[in-house]
């Protein structure tokens, strides 16, 4: 029997991307950490970049901006998470709903800021027009594109009012569960873990859901 070697384009892809990922995170850490110690109108890209040894032009692969460097915060579903959710049992409401919560944690679980980077980029954009705009923005982004994947769920249009709605209670949702994740004394005080995030983030759709379970009774 002829046999073949396996492939080997998929280690150096591999490689490829996990030294991307490396970089990325280290243009953020960079600028969280000279916009800290020297206020944000005080940091450029140039700094940035001299910070962890590339280019600008390089700087400028990865972020568009300082601003956007500054919140790399989880962006869209990967293809995974969204096609389990899209292949999910149920199209009500609630089960939507109930396996939202679940993706955007494991999504969150995967790719998430300590609490005390978290409490301060929010902060930070608080404060900062821009950067608040560009968080703002980003957060739009991604709840577009959880409108497309919620719609392949419920085989309602994209842009149809469904389909949005639940986008924007979901990134609500999230929003509220990363601040208020941020600010627990508990995790400030040094108990950092991602799975607190992920259990805070199901939490508030549960708590999100009985609402609308009441609602639904009265």
């Amino acid at each position: 029997m002829i046999t073949s070697d396996p492939p080997q384009s998929a280690p150096a892809e591999g490689l490829r991307a996990r030294r991307r990922r490396r970089t990325r995170a280290e243009l953020h850490a960079a600028t969280l950490r000279l916009v800290r110690e020297l206020g944000f109108a005080h940091v450029t890209v140039e700094m940035i970049s001299n910070e962890v040894g590339v280019s600008p032009r390089t700087f400028f692969n990865y972020f568009p901006s300082k601003e956007a460097a500054l919140f790399a915060l989880p962006g869209n579903l990967p293809t995974a998470l969204a096609d389990r959710f899209a292949g999910g049992v149920g199209q009500g409401t609630d089960a939507v709903l109930r396996d939202l919560g679940d993706v955007l944690a494991d999504h969150l679980q995967e790719a998430t800021p300590g609490p005390q980077e978290l409490e301060d980029m929010l902060r930070i954009a608080e404060g900062v027009p821009s950067v608040l705009a560009t968080f703002l923005a980003q957060c739009e982004a991604v709840e577009r594109d959880l409108a497309g994947t919620i719609a392949r769920r419920t085989g309602t249009p994209a842009e149809g009012e469904s389909a949005e709605l639940l986008a924007g209670i979901a990134m609500a949702t999230v929003r509220s569960a990363l601040k208020r994740w941020a600010q627990t004394s508990e995790h400030a005080a040094g108990a950092d873990s991602a799975d607190g995030l992920a259990c805070c983030v199901r939490d508030s759709f549960a708590a999100l859901r009985a609402l609308l379970g009441q609602a639904a009774v009265q």
